[in-house]
């Protein structure tokens, strides 16, 4: 258990550092991008999982959900993008 919450630890801090990097540069899609999922894992895992609340449970499920919409926003947008230039 020990190691799970170890990596699990390792993943956040990681995402949280992204997205600091990615806000500084001022590319704050890409900022949500990174702290969206890894919040609501956190939040799925530990307290919906761990400890049986549904609250937490939700949050962390949208907090996902909100996060791989942002993500298909910005490709959505990085698609568009790279077609306009092409033409």
């Amino acid at each position: 258990m020990r190691i799970a919450v170890g990596l699990l630890a390792l993943v956040s801090v990681l995402g949280l550092v992204s997205a600091v990097v990615h806000a500084r540069g001022g590319r704050w899609l890409k900022a949500a991008e990174a702290v969206l999922p890894v919040l609501g894992v956190d939040l799925l895992l530990f307290g919906g999982v761990e400890e049986k609340s549904t609250a937490f449970l939700w949050a962390g499920a949208l907090l996902v959900a909100a996060g791989f919409a942002v993500e298909g926003l910005s490709f959505w947008r990085a698609r568009a993008a790279e077609q306009k230039a092409a033409d």
